[in-house]
């Protein structure tokens, strides 16, 4: 079944779509190549919201509805604007953090699923997610330098924690136009598949995901968040939750399904 939240989802700018258990948050501005604007950065988190509070919902996949174009990056055209209005400059900033911390904090797993290029502000929203896989012809760049601009703190620790910091410095410092291979190589993305293949691909990812339990999903997500602040070693919380898992459905279902030779349902 295909459910969309967005009624007239063709006009919108960017649109949430139901398919079963993923919802795909879609970009959706072809006549400037996805270039994002304020408009399209305030209407993430809200988007984001009716998927993270869906329980049907099990993966959030960002995507281009636009062929051979993930993101030109954002919408150059708002730059005039923003030189000559702090207000404006300042909701524009705070639409960025709000977009990228409400897909960063989707507690189940997010995909970017990356057609084409993938520049400025649509490596930040890609960042944002768990996972990222492109295709063959995808390329990536964080261009502010470009423009006498610095990427945020945020951004660049989303960046390093993929990269290291010394492929952070060169993506940054050149703000060079990466290729695919090298994306890979470096950590930017997760697995580059042919052009053809790429949304197929995702989606037999996907359900390698719906196959296993949504409670150690959303535990391995909050692990690896805790590790990457600082967290390095077990403490109360973290010991708890192992130990609760054991009273858990999920692992009383999973426990039952390997007995029985079956897949678990979840």
């Amino acid at each position: 079944m295909l459910t969309c939240y967005n009624f007239r989802m063709t006009e919108q700018l960017i649109y949430l779509k139901k398919d079963h258990h993923i919802a795909w948050l879609t970009l959706n501005r072809p006549d400037r190549k996805n270039a994002l604007n304020i408009d399209m950065w305030q209407a993430i988190p809200a988007l984001v919201k009716e998927a993270e509070h869906d329980p049907d919902i099990k993966i959030l996949i960002l995507r281009s509805e636009v062929p051979n174009i993930f993101c030109a990056g954002a919408d150059i055209s708002e730059f005039d604007l923003f030189i000559n209005d702090a207000e404006a400059r300042d909701q524009n900033r705070l639409a960025i953090r709000a977009a990228c911390g409400a897909i960063e904090g989707f507690t189940k797993p997010t995909i970017a699923m990356i057609a084409g290029a993938c520049i400025g502000g649509g490596c930040i929203l890609a960042l944002s997610c768990d996972l990222r896989f492109g295709d063959e012809k995808s390329c990536y760049g964080i261009t502010p330098a470009k423009l006498g601009l610095v990427y945020g703190l945020s951004d660049t620790r989303r960046l390093l924690d993929q990269v290291g910091p010394s492929a952070t410095r060169d993506i940054l410092f050149s703000a060079r136009i990466i290729g695919a291979d090298k994306a890979l190589k470096m950590g930017l993305v997760n697995e580059i598949y042919p052009v053809a293949t790429l949304e197929q691909q995702v989606k037999d990812y996907t359900v390698l995901l719906l196959n296993n339990s949504p409670h150690s999903l959303r535990e391995i997500k909050k692990s690896i968040n805790r590790i990457q602040t600082g967290v390095r070693d077990d403490d109360g919380q973290s010991e708890g939750v192992f130990l609760a898992a054991f009273d858990g459905p999920d692992h009383k279902e999973g426990v039952a399904a390997f007995l029985n030779k079956r897949k678990p349902d979840y």
